[in-house]
């Protein structure tokens, strides 16, 4: 039997994020197959980072050594073949030997045995730790334990197991029409309790998101309806000038210029700002660009009706769609990164004229990144004045936790 080509893709995909901090769909892009072994592997992969906390705790039990120590290799495939023996559909003595065949593909033959026997006994385990059964860090689940209570935190840990929605931003109803068709639904979707004009939920759709009927004449473009609302927040209107601070990977500044607005797009990365700008193309859409690192003070593009900086930050907020994130984050980084968002929201909000609005925000539900910001700069900066706060923690639908605070400037 050889070793199938999506789960090889995937325990690479595995190991480049357990050993080099990879993003997962990164990784799986540059291993995945093409053709129906493709599924597979973003299966296994996706999958064994969703429910870690759980493949772990059954694995340790058949373990003399822990996880930690082995070498990524062992682990990955260890991890991978628990997984699939405890939630996939194949049998039990086909996961084994496909286990032993991918170990050997990686160059651990030598640990052939060892893969073969704990993937034979490996069940369920009965006495995981509540973090484990969530399949969340201690740590993230105790902060989520203290501030929204054990019950929504466990609705919510479930919920970021599933496979999320595709949520698309469409351009018009005739657009809307295209992509609604061969058995495709698309859904309104809602935030606090309100339509996000031109976001649906797709339905019933198999296969790449540019297979889509009008993806190429720039109907829609994939984003989160969360961070839709947070871009609505900068209130883009045509005739208004608009900077995007941190525009990679480009959704806020379609959404800000498909209302008409003139959006300059900033990002401190040549390549990412390259793809925006091909997007932007795709979908018809003018911006202009401009390369800055806000940490290094103020850029000399002048003043701006309205400064969105969407920060980079923690990602916390959207482990559902990056289950590595959970497992790649540590507590201490979100302080790191509240000091980073902190220097980068002093370097853009100059930019903001008299009367004019800044929205800051984060995809991470965590304080320090977000209304812990917000108050440093507000105290930092008393020509400005909250206006307003977005918080979709715990989420309610099936939007990703995203904190946001529109302020004005007198």
């Amino acid at each position: 039997m050889t070793a199938n080509t999506g789960r090889i893709a995937a325990a690479r995909a595995l190991i480049a994020v357990d050993n080099a901090g990879a993003h997962i769909e990164e990784a799986l892009a540059q291993t995945l197959p093409t053709g129906r072994d493709r599924s597979l592997g973003w299966f296994l992969a996706m999958g064994t980072l969703r429910r870690r906390g759980q493949v772990d705790a059954a694995l340790a039990a058949h373990l003399r050594e822990p996880l930690a120590t082995m070498e990524p290799e062992v682990r990955s495939v260890l991890r991978m073949a628990a997984y699939e023996k405890l939630f996939g559909r194949s049998q039990p003595h086909a996961v084994v030997h496909q286990a032993v065949e991918v170990a050997r593909v990686l160059g651990m033959s030598r640990a052939s045995g060892l893969v073969n026997a704990v993937i034979r006994r490996v069940s369920m385990p009965e006495d995981a730790s509540r973090a484990e059964s969530l399949n969340h860090p201690d740590w993230l689940v105790a902060r989520w334990d203290a501030r929204y209570g054990e019950e929504n935190t466990a609705a919510w840990c479930i919920k970021n197991l599933e496979q999320p929605p595709i949520t698309l931003v469409v351009r018009d109803d005739a657009a809307r029409e295209r992509i609604a068709s061969e058995g495709r639904t698309l859904t309104p979707v809602q935030i606090a309790g309100s339509d996000v004009q031109g976001v649906f939920h797709l339905e019933g759709h198999q296969g790449l998101i540019p297979e889509l009927p009008g993806f190429e004449e720039g109907d829609f473009w994939v984003q989160d309806a969360a961070a839709v609302a947070v871009a609505d927040l900068a209130g883009a209107k045509a005739g208004m000038r608009i900077l995007d601070a941190c525009a990679a990977p480009g959704g806020k500044t379609f959404r800000m210029a498909s209302h008409g607005a003139e959006v300059t797009s900033v990002d401190r990365d040549r390549y990412r700002l390259k793809k925006v700008r091909r997007s932007a193309r795709r979908l018809g859409l003018t911006i202009e660009t401009h390369i800055h690192s806000w940490t290094e003070g103020p850029s000399e593009l002048g003043e701006f009706d309205a400064v969105l900086v969407d920060a980079p930050c923690s990602g916390i907020g959207t482990v559902r769609r990056h289950p590595d994130i959970k497992w790649r984050r540590i507590e201490p980084d979100l302080l790191t990164a509240a000091a980073l968002q902190t220097d980068i929201l002093r370097g853009a909000a100059p930019h903001v004229r008299a009367g004019g609005v800044l929205v800051y925000g984060v995809c991470s539900p965590e304080p320090e990144e977000g209304s812990g910001v917000v108050d440093v700069f507000l105290a930092e900066n008393p020509g400005f004045s909250l206006v307003q706060s977005l918080m979709t923690a715990p989420p309610i639908g099936d939007e990703d936790a995203h904190y946001a605070a529109l302020m004005v400037r007198e």
